[in-house]
């Protein structure tokens, strides 16, 4: 019943809405810094250029144009001068590539997993912080599945712009994405088989709570208004209940520290019910190594436990899942008390993985 909530409410609000780009689209005012990198760990700005086309089994609409993707590599001194593997983290709804590398002492996550010898790469993903921001309707989980793709491709070929002296070129890039990151993890690792191994950090696709379902019908109504009133195409998901979709355990440095919610674009929004649907269909078919982490407060997916687990037990062609659940954490484990925990659970995940 919950999910046929979720279904209905966002189904119905496939639609085109406001076809120009958005006033606030391009530069990179009000982008939240990213943490200082340590010494011996490097953080070298990037940005791909991806065609936004939809390429997957989600059925969702997008515009065909190019446009430019932007984050960062932050990896061991030396490593990008005899690369061997990277993780390409995609950020949830709300959020940006900062969330894998706050600017809060000991919550840099990024950094924390350069230290332990693993390359990330983070970015803004279309529509947000420094990535360029198609109209809102021209972009959807499918489509951002494939840009992810094109960046896994370009990871891999050294094909991407860098203040590096040389590209890096990648032998295994593993995909990791938090909430709806996860979900276009899911997407892009079996429409296009080309990713070394999947991290899903909180994406339950058919555990939706209450909670979840009346965010989504509120957003749904805003993006069918045309957006937020400033920012049309887009519109906020989980508007004025910032608090109980990011924190459970996270002190009050954190809370205070986190940036303000970050207006996601309607066609993303208008597409989970697409998403979801190709996931109950293809998820099987995903035939790589895969974590699965929830944290128990999650007040999104659950109840977490089981959301987890049932979660973890669709991966039914990967040769290994793991499932892993972070203490007192809510939607967004890097936020939490327990931070540490995911970095050293995803740095041992990884550290398992063949050379």
């Amino acid at each position: 019943m919950l999910r046929k909530m979720l279904l209905t409410a966002a189904g119905a609000a496939v639609v085109a809405v406001a076809a120009a780009v958005p006033a606030f689209a391009g530069g990179t005012n009000g982008v939240p810094p990213l943490a200082t990198p340590p010494e011996h760990v490097v953080q070298v700005p990037v940005s791909f250029t991806v065609h936004n086309t939809n390429q997957t089994p989600v059925p969702c609409a997008a515009d065909g144009r190019t446009y430019t993707v932007r984050g960062h590599i932050v990896a061991p001194e030396g490593a990008l001068d005899h690369p061997d593997a990277a993780t390409l983290y995609l950020h949830a709804v709300t959020l940006g590539e900062y969330y894998w590398n706050l600017d809060i002492p000991g919550y840099d996550y990024a950094d924390q997993q350069a230290r332990n010898g693993h390359v990330s790469v983070i970015i803004d993903r279309l529509g947000y912080g420094s990535s360029d921001k198609p109209a809102g309707a021209g972009t959807c989980f499918g489509s951002e599945a494939t840009v992810a793709h094109q960046i896994i491709g370009r990871l891999r070929a050294g094909d991407y712009h860098t203040d590096a002296a040389t590209a890096a070129k990648f032998s295994r890039v593993y995909t990791a994405g938090s909430s709806v990151g996860g979900l276009i993890a899911n997407v892009e690792a079996y429409s296009f088989h080309d990713t070394d191994g999947v991290i899903n950090l909180s994406w339950g696709d058919v555990a939706a709570t209450p909670f979840t379902a009346a965010q989504t019908a509120d957003v749904v109504a805003r993006c069918l208004a045309g957006g937020d009133p400033d920012t049309p195409g887009y519109a906020t998901f989980f508007d004025n209940a910032r608090d109980e979709f990011y924190f459970n355990s996270a002190g009050p440095e954190v809370r205070r520290a986190v940036p303000p919610l970050h207006v996601d674009p309607c066609g993303q929004i208008e597409s989970v019910p697409a998403g979801i649907a190709a996931d109950v269909l293809h998820l099987g078919e995903i035939d790589v190594p895969v974590l699965v982490m929830f944290g128990s407060a999650d007040a999104v997916f659950g109840p977490p436990a089981l959301a987890g687990k049932q979660e973890a037990a669709r991966y039914v062609g990967s040769p290994e899942v793991t499932l892993d659940m972070i203490p007192d954490a809510s939607h967004y484990p890097l936020f939490e008390s327990r931070h540490l925990q995911v970095v050293s659970d995803i740095d041992k995940w990884l550290d398992r993985r063949p050379s």
